[in-house]
Parts: C-alpha cells; sequence; structure tokens
C-alpha cells in the first residue's frame, strides 16, 4: 500500500526551515517514511507543500505524534500545526504523450514513482469529492482531453478518515499550462472549484524542490 502524509503552510524564512528538515531526516527512519518531498509555492515563495511518503499504516500515526514533525512545524515559525492529510493511493495515470517514444519521458519517470518530474509545475488540491467512483471515471473517461491541456501525470489520495476527502496532484509541463488549466479546467477537474473552502487550503502551484530519500530505509 503506498500511503501519503501531506501539508501546505508557510515558512517565514525557507532557509532555516530546510536546514532543520535536513538536520532530523536521520531521525526517521525508525518512524517508517521512505521518501519526503517538498515542492515551494510560484506565486508565495513562503508557502511549501510537502509530503512523506510510507507504506503502512502504523507509521502514519506515529508520524503523526512524532516530534520530529512538531519540530519541522516549530522552525517554520507556525502558530498552529496545519491540518495534515492523511492518505492512500488509488489512482495513478501517465498522461504524457512522449512516453514510450524514443527520446521520450518513461511512464513514471521522476525521483520517485509519486514526484513530480524536475521542472515540471505541480497543481495540488485537497477537497471533498462526494463519490470517488465517480471521479475516477470521469478522470479515465477525459484522460485524452487532460493530456490535451498539457496534464501529464494524475495522482490521486483517498483519505484514511473520509472516503470523500481526496489530495489530487497534477503534474503541468509549464507554469503557463497550469495558469491555464487552472482558469480553464475540464469538467473532470470541478474538484478544484472546492480547493480553499471552508478548513481546506487554495489550490498549491509549484515546483519540486527536493525529493529526499530517507536514509535507511
Amino acid at each position: 500500500m503506498s500511503l501519503v502524509l501531506a501539508a501546505d503552510y508557510r515558512v517565514p524564512d525557507f532557509d532555516h526551515w530546510w536546514a532543520t528538515l535536513a538536520g532530523d531526516l536521520p531521525r526517521l527512519p525508525g518512524l517508517g517514511p521512505h521518501h519526503v518531498v517538498v515542492y515551494r509555492s510560484l506565486q508565495d515563495a513562503s508557502r511549501v507543500f510537502v509530503t512523506i511518503g510510507v507504506t503502512e499504516r502504523g507509521p502514519v500515526d506515529i508520524l503523526l505524534r512524532s516530534p520530529v514533525m512538531l519540530s519541522w512545524f516549530d522552525s517554520a515559525g507556525v502558530d498552529e500545526i496545519p491540518p495534515m492529510f492523511a492518505g492512500e493511493v488509488v489512482e495513478k495515470l501517465d498522461l504524457d504523450p512522449r512516453a514510450g517514444q524514443p527520446g521520450g519521458a518513461e511512464p513514471g519517470a521522476g525521483p520517485a514513482a509519486d514526484v513530480a518530474a524536475p521542472g515540471a509545475v505541480i497543481v495540488a488540491a485537497i477537497a471533498p469529492v462526494g463519490r470517488l467512483d465517480r471521479l475516477r471515471a470521469s478522470v479515465h473517461a477525459a484522460a485524452t482531453r487532460l493530456a490535451a491541456s498539457g496534464v501529464r501525470r494524475f495522482w490521486i489520495y483517498r483519505a484514511l478518515d473520509d472516503q470523500a476527502e481526496v489530495m489530487i496532484l497534477q503534474e503541468m509541463a509549464t507554469e503557463r499550462q497550469a495558469e491555464q488549466w487552472i482558469r480553464h479546467p475540464d469538467a473532470a477537474a470541478a474538484f478544484m472549484a472546492e480547493a480553499g473552502v471552508g478548513a481546506y487550503p487554495p489550490l498549491f502551484v509549484g515546483r519540486l524542490v527536493d525529493a529526499i530519500e530517507v536514509p535507511g530505509t
């Protein structure tokens, strides 16, 4: 099972926070993570989106209570710990038309299976979707249109504590395509309108900073 923890928050001093995160990595192997992935917003350099990949449900619960997590948030200067999304992957689509062609990208290419390719733009949304089966069906039906709009890869994670809540990551080739996609999304991406409503964070648009393999895992 592929599980992920994710958080969207602001770090007033990115360099200080990054150094703290790197310094805490040796403490993570015993907690179960295999990757830590950091994206930085294109619109707000202080906003980051962090995902932590694990393989079992137990480590998710341990990580949520871990002093390491508290340390990362303390170093970010946040007054309150931001909401953490914990979910399991239910869909991975590779829509890159270059995949499999000579000189093109290989399916699943990137630092890790659930990481955007270097230089690509990630559009992340955490939102309620109602019936997940309908979302998956609409995305599959719209695959050709999504690819034509610049969506190269599409991941869906279902929340462990709420079957109607998802985190969706969309990899786009360029910032311009991402902007056009957000302004004029396909009907299959109606979920993006729910991001930023209520307790959900607004859409995150950013680039990969680093995908760190946790040492010892």
